[in-house]
């Protein structure tokens, strides 16, 4: 038999959890800023220039910044706001 026992750790609080919280909530706006102009760019353009390089660039560009921000947010999430567990296995 495998018995897991998850035991949480601290409340994560002071100063870096509010200033987590704050971070993830400005790294959100701002991805949620470049998808709303990533997805504008790709559907209002015209074809001539969706195909030139410099378009593909600078969508690529932004999805490089949407990804950055999004693992930004996951670190913050996981070091400044998700408590401690403490996991106990028992055989």
């Amino acid at each position: 038999m495998h018995i897991e026992n998850i035991e949480y750790g601290p409340e994560k609080t002071g100063i870096w959890s509010q200033i987590a919280f704050i971070l993830i909530i400005l790294l959100t706006l701002a991805a949620a800023g470049i998808t709303g102009n990533m997805i504008l760019k790709l559907v209002f353009s015209e074809t001539t220039a969706a195909s030139t390089e410099s378009f593909i660039a600078d969508v690529g560009k932004l999805m490089a910044y949407l990804l950055f921000i999004l693992a930004a947010i996951l670190y913050l999430y996981v070091k400044g706001l998700l408590q401690d567990e403490y996991v106990t296995t028992l055989e």
